[in-house]
């Protein structure tokens, strides 16, 4: 049989500028909010981006020749390339009513190119939220906001197909970032309020610091969707220095996250609960001269509850367990950590296992090929483009996954059904000439997923960032980047049992500062999978209804 691949050329032109300002200069999340006194009351920010792209779809290494005019052999449909593009513009209100208090807004006016007289144009409120402070001693916020707990509670884990991506990607995947809210600390965007408060000490423990929020997460449709809320707090200390010579100390804390259904919201009368409470801690053992060593890791335990007219009619829990070590010697700029992590076939984490790629979403570009209109793989190009595969929504069961991305962990470090070690290696800084990680991982299954047979998973990955004009003596800035990541998958068992995928990702990147200021980019990824799997259908509660066909990467 022939097998057809069709290969996605682009190019966009991506323009962002700041509009204009009143009295400084204030960031699009609003974190800088102190000396309150001394800003005028109203203040303006914009944002203004102009996108054009351009998208082509073609055989690979096929000459237009030998297409006749088709954008794929046998296919009279799709168009040979699309263009779109769009003008935006985010306008920010800063308003700061006296020195305890701040109130923003953020007002989107977008208008797609091609849109007729307007028809295209659309008026939004982006962003919403007032924050400040009671009794000098609590800071809250309410409206739109920003969390983040534990790789277990509450995180926004780093998306697939990318290790050290090259600069040239860059302007894309910030627009990716802007408008899924993706902020640093792999934080969440959510919807409702938070409160902040700590304490100091002067023996044993050195400070503790109180977090805790609620938010909607969906709203109803006022007959079978009930709406959800999700909640949480944290609290976190840290102790005293209680050795000197040695450098003894400890950072902990406790971390809970509750996600619920109303279920006297409309009509609904099924809902679930899913609840994940754990510990986490980074133990200083010692710190002295060229040498520091750490004890850290993380404990919990989950529970996912559906009820129906308030009676629980399923239940399950499941527990995780990710427990390692750290050295830093300091001269060398060189860290080792090594880790061991199990975690149960049923943890569920709503908050820490959500992906960001959604690849049910419709694309943009190209969602349909061909005479019978067959829907098309997501690739390379999508995940670094298609900002419409990306969500920052909770989802309620785990989201499909594509293994030719990611096999080992798909849902991140939570990634439940796993069992196995991690390693670790960084080298050098920033402004050194080499820096550098390598990271590995070997893991497996503890229950089987069809079988009794237990799959394997080897992950490597690696990166590097070479400052050449630190070699060069050369005033102006130039850099190679490399990412690279290798990922296999075993089963062993009978024809129908055996498993063995093998992918093998390739991230390449050239800075280079031609004039002052003005800096030539490239950039290139090559992502190669071979060999098959079975992924499963997962239904309601997480249970795996069915495995579809034979995955052939």
């Amino acid at each position: 049989m022939k097998t057809m691949k069709t290969t996605l050329f682009g190019f966009c032109l991506l323009t962002g500028l700041l509009v204009f300002q009143v009295t400084g200069i204030q960031g699009q999340d609003g974190t800088q909010y102190n000396e309150l006194e001394n800003r005028s009351k109203v203040r303006f920010n914009g944002l203004g981006r102009t996108y054009l792209g351009q998208t082509r779809i073609g055989g690979p290494f096929l000459q237009d020749s030998q297409l006749d005019g088709m954008t794929i052999p046998g296919d009279s449909v799709t168009p040979r390339s699309l263009t779109d593009g769009e003008f935006l513009l985010d306008l920010q209100v800063n308003a700061t009513p006296n020195d305890k208090t701040e109130v923003q807004a953020i007002l989107r006016l977008r208008n797609e190119f091609g849109g007729f007289f307007g028809a295209g144009m659309l008026v939004e409120v982006r962003e919403l939220w007032a924050r400040g402070i009671i009794a000098n001693a609590v800071e809250y916020r309410v409206g739109d906001m920003d969390v983040a707990m534990t790789p277990y509670t509450f995180y926004n884990f780093d998306e697939e197909g990318m290790i050290n991506e090259a600069a040239a990607f860059g302007p894309q995947r910030e627009v990716i970032y802007y408008e899924q809210f993706y902020g640093d600390g792999n934080t969440r965007r959510v919807q409702g309020g938070k409160f902040d408060f700590g304490l100091n000490f002067t023996r044993g423990l050195k400070s503790a610091d109180f977090s805790a929020f609620l938010a909607r997460v969906r709203g109803t449709d006022f007959f079978t969707v009930p709406t959800r809320f999700t909640s949480g707090g944290q609290a976190k200390f840290s102790t005293v220095t209680f050795n000197d010579s040695l450098g003894l100390k400890a950072d902990f804390g406790f971390n809970l996250v509750h996600t619920f259904d109303d279920l006297k919201s409309g009509d609904a009368n099924t809902g679930i609960r899913n609840t994940v409470f754990s510990g986490n801690w980074d133990v200083t053992i010692m710190d002295r001269g060229n040498l520091a060593l750490h004890a850290l890791g993380e404990t919990g335990r989950s529970s996912l509850e559906s009820l129906n007219d308030s009676i629980s009619f399923f239940k399950t829990d499941d527990t995780f367990l990710d427990f390692g070590a750290k050295a830093i010697f300091k001269k060398q700029k060189i860290a080792l950590t090594a880790s061991f992590v199990d975690v149960g076939p049923d943890f569920f984490s709503i908050g820490a296992q959500s992906r960001r790629v959604d690849y049910t979403a419709q694309k943009s570009y190209y969602d349909r090929i061909g005479n019978n209109d067959v829907r098309r793989q997501a690739g390379l190009f999508d995940l670094t483009r298609d900002r419409a595969l990306y969500t920052y929504q909770l989802s309620d069961r785990l989201m499909n996954y594509d293994p030719r991305f990611s096999n080992t962990m798909p849902y991140g470090t939570a990634t439940p059904n796993r069992r196995g070690a991690k390693i670790g290696v960084e080298y050098g800084l920033p402004t050194d000439k080499i820096e550098g990680r390598l990271d590995a991982a070997l893991m497996s299954e503890i229950r089987g997923q069809g079988t009794f047979e237990l799959k394997n998973f080897t992950l490597v990955r690696a990166a590097a960032n070479v400052n050449i004009h630190h070699y060069l003596d050369w005033e102006r800035h130039l850099r190679f980047t490399l990412g690279y990541q290798y990922e296999n998958t075993t089963r062993d068992g009978n024809e129908v049992q055996a498993v063995d995928l093998t992918s093998n990702l390739v991230e390449l990147g050239l800075e280079v500062e031609v004039f002052r200021s003005f800096e030539l980019l490239v950039g290139a990824k090559l992502l190669s999978a071979e060999g098959t799997d079975y992924v499963p259908r997962i239904g309601e509660f997480n249970i795996v209804e069915d495995f579809p066909s034979l995955y052939t990467a």
